[in-house]
């Protein structure tokens, strides 16, 4: 069926636009937690990289469902769909925003020696892969997984910026540096965010029902 060949062929592009998303958070937080500049220097090119990806997925899509009026199953993925690139977009706007805040970073001694920030952020990479794995299979149940570990994301991120803030009391010098590394937590967490919105589009995708502002299932 040509639709659902359109369909695998739209969920492709969207996990390579996930998996360039990671890498790009992942760089430039390691540049971050090693001091080490040369970790950014291709960030910029897969943002434009992103963009581009976004803009021509959005025109596949609105494309298919011009082409193919597909029935109502078939459209309210093609819808989620929509919203997948978009948030994949996002992610990618904050990976950027995580790199600005590291190029300064760098040209600073370093603050101390960063414990949860790699945690944090493999635990928010983790869960970007895993909302686009379960996009790619529909499962719901790593769906709800991912959904979940939004709640230790927002631990971490609390925790750092607590700790970083008694960086900043005890010594004035730390502030510049503070701030932007609370920043930085503070781009995770959103990706986390993100992450947790493409989970719940997994949901309604499979089952017609909407998470968002609600308990999850036990």
């Amino acid at each position: 069926m040509l639709l659902k060949r359109r369909l695998e062929e739209i969920r492709d592009r969207l996990i390579n636009m996930a998996e360039l998303a990671d890498r790009m958070i992942e760089k430039s937080v390691k540049a971050i937690i090693e001091h080490d500049k040369s970790y950014l220097k291709d960030i910029d090119k897969m943002e434009s990289e992103l963009d581009r990806m976004e803009v021509e997925n959005e025109s596949l899509i609105i494309t298919t469902i011009a082409r193919f009026q597909p029935e109502a199953k078939y459209l309210r993925i093609l819808l989620m769909d929509l919203f997948v690139n978009r948030d994949l977009e996002r992610i990618g706007d904050h990976a950027e925003n995580i790199k600005e805040q590291a190029e300064r970073i760098i040209n600073k001694p370093k603050l101390k020696e960063y414990i949860d920030l790699p945690v944090m952020t493999d635990i928010t990479i983790g869960m970007v892969k895993d909302a686009v794995k379960s996009l790619e299979t529909l499962d719901t149940e790593l769906a709800r997984d991912v959904i979940a570990r939004d709640d230790k994301v927002d631990s971490l991120n609390e925790q750092i910026v607590r700790e970083l803030y008694t960086y900043m009391v005890e010594n004035p010098e730390n502030i510049k540096v503070g701030i932007r590394l609370i920043t930085v937590s503070s781009n995770l967490e959103r990706v986390a965010d993100i992450a947790t919105n493409l989970a719940e589009e997994v949901i309604y995708m499979k089952e017609g029902k909407m998470l968002r502002h609600q308990e999850i299932d036990k």
